[in-house]
């Protein structure tokens, strides 16, 4: 983990102006509305990359078959603005690559919407639907409201107690406001055999909470434009993710791999997209494929023309939640929406 110890001071500053915004909440001058009914949020004190929506997605799974499900979202990106349903044949520039990613995704039976304001967000949702559970994507931070289960994602190689505040490291906050939260999971965990689980947990011992962790498995390739050949030595990896590097786990050592990242929710523009494929061009081979994300897709995929579909061999790489005790963690999550 690389810190920045030369952006100090402004971390110091931007730390007590954090201060002193949660002390207002704390003591009651500025309110939090409690959110009536169920209501999960799925937050995380550091900046992007700890797996939010991926979550979201299994929670959905797990709990749409007993419950309606509504999701709210900032939309992070988008160039809408106020709270904004979101429909199957929403752009990315209306409501966010996420939420759209997650409607594509579970687009029958679950409510999707984004609003910057979360307490006007909630209020809609709950006069649309009073009796649904709430699932709240990266709303920790935002205190105006208070859902009834927050529970923290943090990444395995970015230990919160070893992390700093932003610009120094990559924290929103600090890491004693997981008092606040109801449980932990830490992500992006490698193999659970190669580590001890107990030794972390005690690190958060102090907090009193549960602590999971989940870890990605990757799903073999899948053809998004024509038939690929069946064996692929080169991949172009084309993302705009936190910690593009992190996907190159998914490949054999044999494999070639090239990155062609962008910023996270990056808006790809037909340039690009000229580019990439100019950039494939100069291998030429059936043993090479463009990669690329579900929360990529959604915007690449409007910017391909028919002749593009047909001429170059797109994949995507996508993945399942494994959980260290799923039973556990399930059970955790059962046990709030019977209680409430």
């Amino acid at each position: 983990m690389k810190l920045k110890p030369v952006l100090y001071p402004i971390a110091a500053l931007y730390g007590l102006v954090v201060w002193l915004r949660n002390f207002c909440f704390d003591i009651g001058f500025v309110k939090s509305q409690p959110i009536p009914g169920k209501s999960i949020c799925i937050g995380n004190l550091a900046v992007g990359g700890t797996g939010k929506s991926p979550h979201i997605a299994y929670l959905i799974e797990l709990l749409q078959k007993n419950a309606s499900i509504q999701v709210l979202s900032r939309g992070y990106g988008r160039l809408s603005k106020g709270f904004k349903e979101v429909k199957i044949t929403s752009t990315a520039q209306e409501v966010g690559d996420e939420p759209l990613m997650l409607k594509q995704q579970f687009h029958k039976d679950t409510t999707i919407v984004v609003c910057e304001n979360r307490r006007s967000g909630v209020a809609q949702l709950k006069k649309n639907d009073p009796n649904a559970i709430i699932l709240l994507d990266d709303a920790f931070q935002h205190r105006w409201v208070k859902p009834g289960l927050n529970i923290i994602l943090n990444t395995f190689d970015r230990p919160l107690e070893k992390d700093a505040l932003i610009p120094v490291g990559r924290l929103r906050d600090r890491p004693y406001q997981l008092k606040r939260a109801q449980a932990l999971v830490i992500t992006k965990c490698p193999d659970f055999h190669t580590f001890d689980q107990d030794l972390i947990k005690v690190q958060y011992k102090k907090y009193k909470i549960p602590v999971f962790f989940s870890r990605y498995t990757y799903l073999p390739l899948k053809a998004l434009t024509y038939k690929q050949s069946s064996t692929i030595d080169r991949i172009i990896l084309v993302s705009a993710i936190a910690h593009p590097e992190t996907l190159g786990q998914a490949f054999n050592s044999q494999q070639e791999i090239h990155y062609k990242s962008f910023k996270d929710h990056h808006s790809y523009t037909a340039q690009e997209i000229k580019e990439i494929h100019h950039f494939f061009d100069t291998f030429a081979d059936d043993k090479t494929v463009l990669v690329t994300t579900a929360k990529d897709w959604v915007k690449l995929n409007t910017l391909l023309s028919p002749q593009d579909r047909k001429s170059y061999p797109w994949m995507l790489l996508d993945f399942k939640i494994e959980w260290s005790d799923e039973q556990a963690f399930n059970q955790f999550i059962k046990t709030y929406v019977d209680a409430n």
